[in-house]
């Protein structure tokens, strides 16, 4: 049995309990022989990590992978299942409303990845690491419909990002085409920023406010008291998905660039997700008239940003976690532009990616936060955070295509299918509301973003986009 150690960034306290739940929805049929062949070959012959178990130490902080130096015939490389059904996708799947999502419309709220869910995730599978400690890593579940495809996928966030299961996904779709895949990189070692000693960095740059920190003695005490106050006052939350339509989103941004062409000469370098994280921003809030202070922290990929991910070939065997975070501090004030907050974010953003000694310092206080125990929640106590993470640049690459079923149409050789992704990465039981909202995933029409808040907030989030579809005015 080998046994390899879990970097301190694989464990952060947020991932260490939690299997991430992906659902990609796809406009054809699939071919299941295929695809578990390949999944197989995958594992057995090149990526055998993939294979492995996590195991926890006595300390229940520390855990390993135990890989078998060989798989035996009756070992479990993966846990696979299959439904199918001639029923056509949009039949079986009326309640997820997907054809109300239009580019040419305005914002929609359609129904949360909770009802994604029920209908495509097995519903005994284990939501987190401790309900089956010797699982398999990956989770597989294939609905098969007469004209589309879900592949449900879970695995344990302290094995990959969505990144890391976009590599898993090209290499196991390029040996169903038989493509090698590359390399696996980090296999057995440490490769990210931060591993000089926590105390020879000077605390000016450890201890600042608003971002990543190691914590005093009961601090975390004070931002927990906050919290709870607040969930005590409104206990009940709700969930949606929440649809962008890209010429909406193109409008935000020329109009936010005339705007600070007109008012300083400055241009505008704003994405769009910084866009929709301002508006997320907004929609959380909007039945507090209350000023407070806020931590928006936005998550950036390592990949391509250190000299051990620069290469293309070391970010395609890249599975791990590598991942810091940008935060803007900033007193709320419900007047405040949704753009303002979109500016605020990219200031964050740009000052972590152009600067690989922050990143250095991020990563090592990180390492810090986990040899101490101490969650990396980012909040100041008695105050509120609220965190963004983009997985949409992960599906960019992906191409179903060689595993269509024998019987798909011809015109798929030229055309990629329609891909819409969904997904869970919190904890069950972590309140929405300042825990994450995922930028799940970007097709052609839009975007499509996990959200959550209050119940009042929801019907104030529900009443303003009935009102103004187009954000005329947020």
């Amino acid at each position: 049995m080998e046994v390899i150690p879990i970097p301190a960034l694989d464990n952060m306290s947020v991932f260490r309990r939690i299997r991430v739940r992906t659902f990609f929805i796809l406009d054809d049929r699939l071919d299941e022989a295929k695809l578990h062949d390949a999944l197989t070959r995958l594992i057995r012959d090149h990526w055998r990590k993939l294979g492995a178990r996590i195991v926890m130490g006595k300390d229940k902080w520390r855990p390993v992978y135990h890989l078998p130096k060989v798989f035996d015939d009756n070992y479990e490389l993966f846990r696979w299942s299959v439904e199918d059904s001639d029923s056509p996708f949009d039949e079986a799947a009326a309640d997820l409303q997907l054809k109300t999502a239009k580019p040419e419309g305005g914002v929609a709220v359609l129904p949360s990845v909770e009802v994604v869910d029920t209908l495509f995730r097995p519903q005994h599978w284990p939501l987190t690491l401790d309900a089956e400690p010797d699982a398999p890593l990956l989770f597989v579940h294939l609905s098969l419909f007469a004209d589309a495809t879900v592949i449900t996928i879970s695995y344990p966030h302290i094995l990959a990002d969505q990144l890391g299961l976009a590599n898993i996904l090209k290499a196991w779709l390029g040996l169903v085409d038989g493509k090698v895949p590359p390399p696996m990189v980090g296999y057995n070692e440490d490769i990210l920023p931060g591993q000089k000693p926590f105390a020879q960095y000077p605390k000016s740059e450890t201890f600042k406010k608003g971002r990543h920190r190691v914590r005093r003695p009961f601090e975390y005490l004070f931002v927990l008291l906050g919290l709870i106050w607040w969930i005590m006052l409104e206990p009940k939350e709700e969930t949606a998905a929440i649809f962008f339509p890209i010429p909406l989103l193109q409008s935000l941004r020329q109009r936010h660039a005339a705007s600070l062409s007109e008012k300083d000469g400055a241009s505008s370098d704003l994405t769009n997700g910084d866009i929709i994280s301002g508006i997320m921003t907004k929609l959380a809030r909007l039945s507090s008239k209350k000023k407070q202070m806020l931590s928006l922290s936005q998550t950036i990929n390592l990949r391509g940003r250190i000299p051990a991910l620069s290469t293309p070939e070391a970010q395609a065997g890249y599975l791990h976690n590598g991942l810091v975070h940008a935060t803007s501090r900033f007193r709320y004030d419900p007047s405040m532009p949704a753009m303002e907050i979109a500016r605020l974010n990219r200031a964050a953003v740009t000052g972590v990616i152009d600067d690989p000694a922050t990143v250095d310092v991020l990563c090592a206080v990180i390492r810090e936060q986990h040899r101490r125990r101490q969650p990396i929640l980012i909040c100041e106590p008695f105050e509120r955070s609220y965190h963004v993470t983009t997985w949409a640049s992960a599906w960019r690459d992906l191409d179903f295509r060689p595993a269509l079923a024998a019987g798909a149409k011809k015109a798929r050789e030229r055309r990629k299918l329609r891909l819409i992704v969904q997904g869970d990465g919190q904890a069950p039981g972590v309140p929405m509301r300042f825990g994450s909202s995922f930028i799940m995933c970007k097709n052609e029409d839009g975007y499509w973003v996990s959200f959550g808040t209050t119940v009042r907030g929801m019907e104030a989030a529900r009443k303003y986009l009935a009102e103004d579809p187009m954000l005329e005015r947020i």
